[in-house]
């Protein structure tokens, strides 16, 4: 009777296949398998970084080579087209949304350090004259800027 054992990325415990039980490390379920292969390529691809450089320049040539190749597979497969257009609009959105809150996290953490100034005339000067830049940025009915950038207890 073959041993069972725990899957890596679920817990489970699974039979592994008798060809690959030594090397086996997910079980058969979908979501295991393929956090599995998404682990290995991120393994691949950080250990050899230029794996896909230079491929463009080679399909442009390609291409170039095929005139009217992409309009063609286009038309015969426009579920690809509409499925492929979705995933572009929404990796748009979520890298705009990411840049965003980067930046903004960017700027608060200037204007804590700014606040912080202590010291010296100098830097009481410049703290004064960004506290009141920041008051005039305030909406009405917001204490203090960090209010109206960040909702309450959003950053500890």
């Amino acid at each position: 009777m073959q041993s069972t054992r725990p899957c890596l990325y679920c817990g489970n415990e699974y039979r592994p296949d008798a060809r690959t039980a030594s090397i086996q490390k997910a079980c058969q379920r979908e979501s295991c398998r393929t956090a599995r292969r998404r682990q290995a390529q991120t393994r691949y691809v950080a250990a050899n970084p230029d794996v896909f450089e230079g491929r463009y320049p080679k399909t442009r040539v390609w291409l170039t080579d095929h005139p009217g190749y992409l309009r063609r597979y286009r038309k015969k497969h426009p579920d690809y087209v509409k499925a492929d257009h979705r995933a572009r609009v929404e990796r748009r959105r979520n890298g705009r949304h990411q840049k965003s809150d980067i930046q903004d996290a960017m700027r608060r953490r200037r204007i804590d350090e700014i606040r912080a100034l202590r010291g010296s005339d100098i830097q009481d000067t410049m703290r004064r004259q960004i506290d009141g830049v920041l008051g005039l940025l305030t909406p009405p009915g917001c204490a203090d800027i960090q209010d109206a950038i960040a909702p309450a207890g959003a950053f500890g």
